[in-house]
């Protein structure tokens, strides 16, 4: 360890004097900016009790001293075996809050502050960025949550995050869970994800802090930044599809509710020579539990058949008096994703009962290549 003289253990003295003095009067100042800080502060401070008050003199991050996450750095580093992984070389002077976390850094301190042998681990694109996406999704499975705690995921995300839209499709049912467990925590707008952007170090350690408190290995800090998963922007149960939107060429639908894109769901359409029709339609009818007639020889499959065609669901959207589009569900699983119906658009039982629930007659069909 490096060793320092006499004098400069004074001018040291004297700087660390100066700078708690500096920290007193931005912490001053700060409490001036906004109202929202300062009861952010003190929310943060009365959810730890006495005997777990944090050291804060012990760090000097001058980045930190008026950062939004320095409750949870300080506690974090304070708390758990990170320091010396998230401490500068020094251990003073700047922690470069907004600095982007590799994969390989994000895979070090992971294993540093959970050790879960069982979990998920990052073994390619290392020197790449971490995403908030993947970070949320690794911190999940660190936790060992299920990731099929919520039924709707993707409909709760949109209900919570402005751009949910943006979530990768891996990630959603991780990042429902994580959320509705109340561990998300983002800066400057709890409601903006940003899950394709690079995912910082001061977000890291405060996703991390909230993951440990969690599992209660720290004390709780409440932030204003934290999304409450049970405030939900719009209610979930009231939402309407109002409109299908289905393309032949990705073989997909989305479902809308307005312009607040719902969800997407793989589907089978029609073949060559029994082309699903393309066009805007409407919903003319929903049976549940559909019987299904044979076009060519009449034969009928009732209802509840496990060899029912139509599956257990059907939302007709066309008809010429006589034979019928409309999506349904089907035995055939492997046939989603294809091109191998005689015109309907297929869907696994779970989707098509999903959706079933959620559209009526004149709820609109556009159709497009």
């Amino acid at each position: 360890m490096r060793t320092r003289s006499q004098n400069q253990q004074s001018l040291f003295s004297s700087f660390v004097n100066v700078a708690i003095a500096i920290n007193i009067c931005g912490f001053t100042a700060l409490y001036s900016d906004t109202q929202n800080s300062a009861i952010w502060a003190n929310t943060a401070e009365s959810t730890i009790s006495s005997s777990d008050k944090f050291n804060s003199k012990q760090f000097l991050f001058l980045d930190l001293q008026r950062h939004w996450s320095r409750l949870f750095v300080e506690g974090l580093l304070s708390k758990t075996n990170l320091s010396k992984a998230f401490d500068t070389a020094d251990g003073i002077s700047l922690f470069q809050p907004d600095r982007p976390i590799t994969r390989a850094e994000l895979a070090n301190y992971l294993e540093l502050a959970f050790a879960n042998r069982n979990a998920s681990r990052i073994t390619t694109r290392l020197d790449e960025p971490a995403t908030k996406a993947e970070t949320l999704v690794a911190i999940a499975s660190q936790l060992n949550l299920n990731s099929n705690a919520v039924k709707t995921p993707q409909t709760y995300l949109l209900s919570m995050f402005r751009d949910a839209i943006e979530i990768p499709n891996y990630a959603i049912p991780a990042i429902a869970t994580i959320t509705q467990e109340g561990l998300v925590t983002n800066y400057p707008d709890p409601r903006i994800l940003a899950p394709n952007g690079a995912i910082t170090k001061s977000e890291l350690a405060v996703l991390i802090y909230q993951a440990l408190a969690y599992q209660k290995k720290v004390p709780l800090i409440r932030s204003l930044y934290t999304i409450d998963p049970n405030r939900r922007m719009w209610d979930i149960e009231l939402t309407q599809v109002t409109r299908l939107e289905v393309s032949i060429s990705r073989r997909t639908v989305t479902a809308f509710h307005g312009e607040i894109a719902l969800k997407t769901y793989p589907v089978a359409v029609g073949r060559q020579g029994w082309s699903t029709p393309i066009g805007n339609h409407r919903v003319l009818q929903t049976i549940e539990y559909p019987a299904w007639q044979n076009p060519f020889t009449g034969d009928v499959i009732p209802s509840k058949d496990p060899e029912n065609p139509l599956g257990d669901r059907w939302i007709g959207f066309w008809t010429d008096g006589k034979d019928w589009s409309g999506f349904h569900g089907t035995p055939n699983r492997a046939s989603v994703g294809t091109a191998a119906s005689h015109g309907c658009i297929r869907m696994y039982n779970e989707d098509i009962r999903e959706l079933f629930s959620q559209v009526t007659t004149n709820t609109i069909v556009r159709v497009s290549p």
